[in-house]
């Protein structure tokens, strides 16, 4: 095993166990405040999706394939788009070294990665036209995820980092949706 790949499996822990207390240090400083923190809108889908699994088979199958997109399809696609697309080709493009400070594509991609969240995709989808699902102050924690995939992605120089790390992100907060209030 190469001594980067062996350096990246040794610090992902401390990389994913970083990233999910981003989560609870974001949902600590919001309750200081007194703010609410609301769920995603994809997070009220997903619950939904749970609590019909049984209904019938047709739910079931929706809730398979929902979880299929939840923890794999979209931390691939998200990481393929946001850090591979708009951070690593531009800065190729540009001549610029993927080690060195790329900060105007990181803040740039993590900025956008956090909006992707809030686009109501339903409305998309069945012709209503685009629209927000409302500003949620979890935007500032997605951003802050989008940052450290970032920099998770040019430590390593391995685009699957950032996605298995997403894959778990996404695993984890699942459990927590269920088991935390």
């Amino acid at each position: 095993m190469n001594d980067r790949l062996k350096t990246t499996l040794q610090a992902w822990p401390v990389i994913a166990a970083a990233a999910i207390g981003l989560c609870f240090l974001t949902q600590g400083v919001a309750k200081l405040f007194g703010i609410e923190l609301p769920d995603q809108h994809q997070v009220e889908a997903v619950r939904y999706m749970f609590a019909h699994a049984f209904d019938s088979a047709q739910s079931f199958a929706v809730l398979c394939l929902g979880l299929l997109q939840v923890l794999i399809m979209m931390p691939v696609i998200e990481e393929f788009i946001f850090r591979w697309f708009l951070v690593r080709m531009p800065a190729r493009r540009l001549g610029l070294d993927t080690k060195t400070a790329t900060v105007p594509l990181v803040v740039f991609s993590s900025s956008l990665f956090s909006f992707a969240h809030y686009i109501d995709y339903v409305s998309i989808i069945n012709g209503r036209g685009f629209a927000l699902t409302g500003w949620n102050p979890a935007f500032i924690a997605l951003f802050f995820f989008g940052l450290a995939q970032c920099w998770l992605y040019r430590k390593t120089d391995r685009i699957w980092c950032p996605m298995l790390n997403h894959c778990l992100f996404n695993l984890t907060n699942l459990v927590l949706i269920f088991f935390v209030d």
